[in-house]
């Protein structure tokens, strides 16, 4: 009879989560819950409808402020967002507001509203994004770590960039990068190193720090 009311229970708490949240579905091998939080193990998927969709081992989601809106999880995780996808080892993701962090070993493709690849990170310990304001910020592991590799950023077809940090918001077109700049400017047919660079991609044009440059001429 005990654990038939435990199951019951959980049976609730997965309830109350659709009807806070509208359409999520969520299914895994093990599911356990309290008054405020919902615990999946094994073979995870959690899907909230024309927003986010996840694979992963080990998820937690949390009600806050009276919303199921918070999830956490752990193993490796593959997401599927509206406007693109990502791989990592961690994600935090508040599914009221669009926003969250990815953590560890991250790789990540965000789309233009064509659904056409507009950038790409990867090698990045950690990856900050608001995918409502379109903004995304990212760093590499520390450069003595024994699996250093520097962020790869690529913005459409026209540029690959390298660097231990970087930021980037649609409405403004402005990539930074701080670290080991290296642009290969494919478009404009330059390279570009600095120790830290702000790039417009509306206009082209940059400014920077530390900054030297290589042009390519092509010879009739």
């Amino acid at each position: 009879m005990k654990k038939a009311f435990s199951i019951f229970l959980v049976m609730l708490v997965v309830v109350s989560i659709f009807a806070a949240t509208s359409t999520v579905r969520i299914s895994a091998k093990k599911i356990s819950g309290k008054k405020d939080s919902v615990f999946l193990t094994g073979d995870v998927y959690i899907e909230k409808e024309g927003d986010v969709s996840l694979t992963t081992d080990t998820a937690t989601m949390t009600a806050k402020n009276g919303s199921w809106n918070h999830i956490e999880t752990a193993g490796l995780t593959h997401v599927n967002f509206s406007s693109g996808d990502a791989t990592s080892m961690n994600m935090v993701y508040d599914l009221d507001i669009s926003k969250g962090t990815l953590l560890h070993n991250v790789s990540a493709v965000f789309n233009d509203d064509t659904g056409k690849r507009k950038i790409m990170i990867k090698n990045a310990k950690k990856l900050d994004f608001d995918l409502n304001k379109k903004e995304y910020s990212g760093e590499s592991l520390p450069k003595n770590a024994e699996d250093f590799k520097p962020l790869e950023i690529q913005y459409k077809d026209e540029l690959t960039a390298n660097s231990l940090y970087f930021e980037y918001s649609e409405s403004t077109g402005i990539i930074l990068l701080e670290g080991d700049v290296f642009v290969n400017d494919i478009k404009n047919k330059r390279k570009i190193y600095a120790t830290k660079l702000y790039y417009n991609t509306n206009d082209d044009s940059f400014e920077g720090e530390n900054v030297s440059l290589e042009m390519i001429f092509e010879e009739d």
